[in-house]
C-alpha cells in the first residue's frame, strides 16, 4: 500500500517549515498563508494550520531510510542539532526481528514523533550520504483509535487491508512494507516518546483499486483511494 500523501494540522506552522525546508533539507513543492507540502521521496508531507484556539496536534509517522543508513543516520541529525530519542532498552536504535527492520525515533518543533525506518528486508541499500533528499517515502502514518481490533476489522472488511506482522488489543498495522496505518489505542503511549496517543484531524492519500474519499469510522480521519 504505497502512501502518495499525509494531510496533518500543526499550531506551529511557520518553525515546521524552517525545520522540513531548511534543517532536513526536503523539498518545497508549495506554500501558502495556512498549508505547506514537501516530497519525502515518492510521498508529500502537507501540514496545514489549525484554526482551532489551545490546539496542539502531534502524530506519530515514519520515514523509510536506505536499509545500511541508520548509524549514519543518527550522526547526520545529531549534525542538523536534532536529538535522537533514548528508547525504553537504553538505546537509540530500536531493532524489531519480526519486521526484520531498524527505527530510530526523534520530536519535530511541533512535537510529532517521528521514526526513520530501514526495513532491511527490502534491500535499498545506498552508497550516498544521507540526507533529505535521500529519504525514501512515507512509510507509515499512526490513526489513533478507541478500538484497535474494530478499526483494523473495518479496514479489512471496507478497503481490503490487511493486518501486518503482530497485533494486540492496543496496537495493529494495517498494509504493508510499501506502507502501514499503525493504529493505536487511544491514550498509549507511543514508541520513541513518552506521548500518550492521541486523536487529531489526519487525511491520507494511498494507492489502491477502489478510487475515492472515505471516511474511516466515526474518527476525523479522510482516506483518499487513487488508482495509479
Amino acid at each position: 500500500m504505497r502512501i502518495h500523501s499525509i494531510k496533518l494540522l500543526t499550531s506551529q506552522l511557520v518553525q515546521l517549515k524552517e525545520f522540513y525546508t531548511q534543517i532536513l533539507g526536503l523539498p518545497l513543492t508549495e506554500s501558502t498563508d495556512d498549508t505547506f507540502t514537501v516530497k519525502v521521496g515518492r510521498s508529500s508531507l502537507i501540514f496545514e494550520q489549525t484554526q482551532t484556539a489551545d490546539e496542539n496536534p502531534f502524530y506519530h509517522f515514519a520515514f523509510d531510510i536506505p536499509e545500511n543508513k541508520i548509524d549514519e543516520s543518527i550522526t547526520w541529525l545529531n549534525s542538523l542539532g536534532i536529538s535522537v530519542n533514548l528508547l525504553p532498552n537504553n538505546f537509540y536504535k530500536w531493532y524489531s526481528s519480526t519486521w526484520n527492520a531498524t527505527s530510530i525515533y526523534f520530536d519535530d518543533p511541533a512535537g510529532n514523533i517521528v521514526e526513520f525506518i530501514a526495513r532491511h528486508s527490502l534491500g535499498n541499500a545506498i552508497e550516498a550520504s544521507i540526507k533529505g533528499t535521500e529519504l525514501i517515502n512515507i512509510s507509515e502514518i499512526g490513526l489513533v483509535v478507541d478500538h484497535v481490533s474494530d478499526t483494523k476489522d473495518f479496514l479489512g472488511t471496507n478497503h481490503s487491508m490487511i493486518g501486518y506482522k503482530d497485533s494486540n488489543d492496543s496496537f495493529a498495522a494495517v498494509g504493508d512494507e510499501d506502507g502501514l496505518f499503525i493504529l493505536s489505542a487511544n491514550q498509549r503511549v507511543w514508541l520513541g516518546s513518552d506521548k500518550k496517543a492521541a486523536i487529531f484531524r489526519t487525511e491520507i492519500s494511498v494507492e489502491g483499486t477502489y478510487e475515492g474519499v472515505f471516511d474511516i469510522e466515526q474518527y476525523p480521519y479522510k482516506l483518499s483511494v487513487v488508482n495509479n
